[in-house]
């Protein structure tokens, strides 16, 4: 397949079947226009690429149940938008735990045991991908777990690690530019490996 000059349409069938390069394709075909757009929605750079990658694990996590006739460039933008929404709305109800950074640091190892998931079963990507996570260090590995893991929000996750909203962006930033680093993969391929990983640990 030559992704270069595919269609949209035969993209998202492919993604529908989990090919991960065609994703990573949709998203580097997507990146722009979607953050051209969502800047104009909210001109904050953090929160709208944050939105996007977001955007893009549940289209790779729901990928089984896409639909087969969608035009992808509407379909984006018009999620792009309702994730946007959904992201900077008022949330009632949310309750976190207060972070106490002198009696508690995050030292927990990435493991088959910790993730309960057996050894035969667990892919080579998937064993690639937590040899990278812990090469993190603690804070970086804390916050990929309460953001990819655990899936809560930047306010969420600066109140537990007692960090700013702005510096929890930043260490979400820097941590992914390091795992990126450190498997040779694009955004889109680590955000969907993520996902498959927090699935797997939490089916």
């Amino acid at each position: 397949m030559d992704l270069l000059t595919v269609s949209d349409t035969t993209l998202w069938t492919a993604i529908q079947q989990g090919d991960e390069q065609a994703f990573a394709h949709l998203y580097d075909r997507y990146f722009e226009r979607l953050y051209e757009y969502g800047m104009r929605l909210h001109p904050n750079d953090d929160v709208v690429k944050d939105v996007i990658q977001e955007l893009f694990i549940k289209l790779w996590t729901n990928k089984d149940n896409l639909s087969t006739s969608v035009d992808a460039r509407p379909y984006l933008l018009v999620a792009l938008r309702g994730t946007l929404y959904n992201r900077l709305r008022p949330r009632r109800n949310a309750v976190v735990v207060a972070f106490n950074q002198q009696e508690h640091d995050f030292l927990a190892h990435f493991s088959t045991e910790h993730a309960y998931i057996k050894k035969e079963q667990l892919q080579t990507q998937q064993q690639q991908l937590l040899q990278a996570l812990n090469q993190l260090n603690a804070r970086q590995k804390e916050i990929l777990y309460l953001r990819y893991f655990e899936e809560l929000d930047y306010e969420q996750i600066a109140v537990i690690m007692g960090i700013s909203v702005k510096g929890a962006y930043k260490l979400v930033a820097r941590a992914l530019k390091n795992m990126r680093e450190l498997l040779g993969l694009s955004t889109a391929i680590l955000l969907a490996q993520l996902a498959a990983l927090k699935t797997a640990i939490h089916p």
